[in-house]
C-alpha cells in the first residue's frame, strides 16, 4: 500500500502555529501518514528575507517531538528557481506514494500564475484550506478538482509575526516556543 502524503511548503519566514494546526487536521481529516514541511529555497513568487539554513532550523523546531510531521530540504537538490510542479516531480522520484498538495486558499486564487498548474493537478490532489477573506467559488480555475477541507480558519500570518518582533511585541501563542526561542536568540526581524 502507498504511503499517503501531505505536502506543506512554504517560506515559513517564520513558520507558525497555523502552519501546524492545519497539517495536523489534514492529517487526521484525510487520513494521511505524513506531513512533509518544505521550506522554500529559492520560490517564485514571494522572496523571503530570511535566509534559507535559518527558516529549516526553525520549522524543524517547529515539528518536532511531532512523529507524523517530517521536514524536507529537496529544494536543496533543484538549480534555480523551485517551481511546486518541479519539487513535486523531485519528491515523487525519491519517495513514491500517494501525495497530497495543501494550499491556503490566498495561494489557490493565484493558482493559474503557477508554473504548468495543470501538471500539478496531475501529479497530487490539491487540498485547498480556508482562509478568512478568501472565498473560493466554482467559476476558479480547476475548481472541480480541488479537495476542500473544513479546516479552522486561522489568522495568523508571518508577516504579522516579523512585524510584533520589530515592535518587539510578544508572538507567543503564534508560533511553537522553541521557534520564539530562536528568533530571539538569533535577533531575527529586529
Amino acid at each position: 500500500m502507498k504511503n499517503r502524503l501531505g505536502i506543506i511548503g512554504g517560506a515559513f519566514d517564520p513558520i507558525h502555529n497555523g502552519h501546524l494546526i492545519i497539517g495536523q487536521f489534514v492529517l487526521e481529516e484525510l487520513k494521511l501518514d505524513q506531513i512533509i514541511f518544505i521550506p522554500a529555497l529559492n520560490p517564485p513568487h514571494k522572496k523571503p528575507t530570511t535566509p534559507y539554513e535559518l527558516r529549516y532550523e526553525m520549522t524543524a523546531l517547529a515539528i518536532q517531538g511531532n512523529p507524523k510531521f517530517i521536514i524536507s530540504d529537496i529544494e536543496r537538490e533543484i538549480s534555480g528557481i523551485t517551481y511546486t510542479k518541479v519539487v513535486i516531480e523531485s519528491l515523487i522520484q525519491k519517495k513514491p506514494g500517494e501525495y497530497n498538495l495543501i494550499i491556503g486558499a490566498d495561494q489557490y486564487l493565484e493558482i493559474d500564475t503557477w508554473y504548468e498548474p495543470e501538471a500539478i493537478f496531475k501529479l497530487v490532489k490539491v487540498i485547498v484550506v480556508p482562509r478568512p477573506g478568501y472565498e473560493l467559488t466554482p467559476e476558479l480555475p480547476f475548481y472541480q478538482q480541488i479537495i476542500r477541507v473544513n479546516a479552522p480558519l486561522i489568522d495568523i500570518s508571518s508577516t504579522r509575526i516579523r512585524e510584533l518582533v520589530k515592535q518587539g511585541r510578544s508572538i507567543r501563542y503564534l508560533v511553537p516556543p522553541p521557534v520564539a526561542e530562536y528568533i530571539e536568540k538569533k535577533k531575527l526581524y529586529q
